[in-house]
């Protein structure tokens, strides 16, 4: 994320309140220090969901039944992208400084250490290549790392400073946001193959574009515009048509629950939106005040919950708090 790395205070977290469309299920107190989370990423094969606590060193490993603590990995500074190679039995977590961190899923241990650009930030997997794309945030670049995350490392530069990076399986691309020296903001698409960047979409009225998601039928994607509080919705053929809505204060990272058709957008004020899938556009089904700093989201497709880790719960710990549509 573009914001401060370091929070002065973190307030006492209250319950969810208002909107009505999620419910809360439970908060489980996690393991540290109540500072700041970031990116998250569920393991589906695993049974498990894996979350960068940022500023304090760590990345944790916790069942996705239950939110309980599989595994604490210390020594991992400032981690913040995670992406899941589930056919490798492997986690890539980006940390600074500069470095990529490969962990076992299986054992919950680190394996190995490899160097990207400055400021690594999103990252994401390329099965078919067996390549890591890294968002290089301080270079405006993609880092591709062949071999699994071990091999050789071809940057790509692309901006001023680069955000979420996502694979799209049909195209082979990965895609990825590019804050630009003049406005509007891009999104690009990058060939990990040969390292071309194969497509450049403008992204007007979507400053600061940050946050990325791409629609399940892969014909659009969605871009999280932090400067903007607004999230866009880019179809990636034809003319590049472009629609834009309001979030809340400074949204952030996004999660998809493609059964439901439901769109999260968590934003750092602590207000989650939610947007349908189904509606052209940008669709608004609501929006709902889901605890401080809960500027990051994650959803279990299966069960349809949610999961938000927020610094401080109502002692003043890290929880994490698991809610559900309140149909469900």
């Amino acid at each position: 994320m573009r914001r401060a790395l370091v929070l002065s205070a973190v307030a006492a977290c209250s319950h969810p309140t208002g909107g009505g469309l999620l419910t809360h299920v439970t908060d489980v107190a996690m393991p540290g220090r109540a500072t700041r989370f970031d990116y998250q990423e569920v393991s589906a094969g695993q049974g498990q969901l894996v979350v960068a606590h940022m500023d304090d060193d760590a990345v944790l490993v916790l069942d996705l039944r239950d939110g309980a603590v599989r595994a604490q990995l210390t020594g991992i500074a400032t981690p913040r992208g995670v992406a899941v190679a589930e056919e490798l039995g492997l986690i890539f977590v980006t940390s600074m400084p500069d470095r990529l961190v490969i962990i076992d899923s299986h054992t919950l241990q680190e394996v190995a250490r490899v160097a990207t650009g400055a400021g690594p930030d999103g990252d994401a997997w390329d099965p078919v290549d067996q390549i890591v794309g890294v968002s290089d945030q301080r270079d405006g670049a993609l880092s591709l790392i062949a071999g699994a995350g071990r091999g050789t490392r071809t940057p790509v530069a692309l901006g001023v400073e680069t955000g979420n990076v996502t694979y799209d399986a049909p195209r082979g691309w990965f895609w990825i946001t590019v804050v630009t020296a003049s406005p509007p903001d891009q999104l690009v698409a990058v060939d990990p193959k040969t390292a071309a960047v194969t497509a450049r979409i403008a992204l007007p009225g979507c400053g600061g574009a940050h946050g990325l998601r791409l629609h399940p039928d892969g014909q659009s994607a969605y871009v999280a515009c932090e400067d903007d509080d607004r999230l866009a919705r880019v179809d990636l053929g034809g003319d590049h048509a472009l629609s834009t809505a309001p979030t809340g204060k400074g949204p952030d990272v996004m999660a998809l629950d493609p059964v439901r058709g439901w769109l999260y957008v968590a934003a750092e004020h602590g207000e989650l939106s939610v947007f349908d899938l189904q509606q052209p556009g940008v669709a608004l089904v609501g929006r709902q005040a889901v605890g401080d700093h809960a500027h990051t989201v994650a959803v279990d497709p299966a069960t349809h919950r949610v999961f938000l880790p927020l610094p401080a719960g109502d002692d003043g710990t890290p929880v994490l708090r698991i809610m559900r549509p309140a149909e469900n």
